[in-house]
């Protein structure tokens, strides 16, 4: 379990593991964002592809098309938790926007909620952007902390298809 740390509100990944889940994650976004992904293979992304700008990032390193379809079905699993939090991990890792733009996008989008003020009285009120930043941080820290290990389990499980079926083609290759 040391892959994890305990945090106050939550777990997060160590910085290794972190570091190697956003690479994919970038490798992902650009591939998506490079229109290889057929609009039929995922409607989801297809729709909030269509609701953003796009942009060119010829530098950004791509997956390959395997990688690519092995992700999107990790990924979706987001989506049917929290389309929010999808939305957030599509516009940070396919449009390259800020933390600060996704949040500034979710407080115009947020609605009046009872929140505590600083004396303690609860009262009706639309989070602050600050609010809203935290907030956008932590969906996305949760987000990719639970892309990570299935995320790891798709390849492993991936690597030992190819093993075996390259084993059994020697199996049957070597019976001649």
């Amino acid at each position: 379990m040391s892959s994890i740390k305990s945090i106050s509100d939550g777990l997060v990944l160590d910085k290794e593991r972190e570091a190697w889940l956003q690479n994919w994650l970038t490798r992902f976004g650009t591939w998506v964002h490079s229109g290889r992904i057929d609009k039929r293979q995922t409607s989801m992304i297809a729709q909030f592809m269509e609701r953003v700008e796009r942009r060119d990032y010829p530098d950004r390193p791509t997956c390959s098309d395997d990688d690519g379809l092995l992700i999107q079905r990790v990924v979706d699993s987001i989506y049917r938790i929290d389309v929010k939090a999808f939305d957030m991990l599509l516009s940070r890792y396919a449009y390259c926007a800020s933390d600060r733009a996704i949040a500034r996008l979710y407080h115009e989008n947020s609605e009046p909620r009872i929140m505590a003020r600083r004396n303690g009285m609860l009262r009706e009120r639309k989070p602050s952007m600050s609010t809203c930043r935290r907030e956008v941080e932590e969906i996305l820290k949760a987000a990719e902390y639970l892309l990570y290990q299935p995320l790891v389990d798709a390849f492993k499980n991936r690597e030992k298809e190819a093993i075996l079926k390259r084993n059994s083609k020697n199996v049957l290759t070597s019976l001649n």
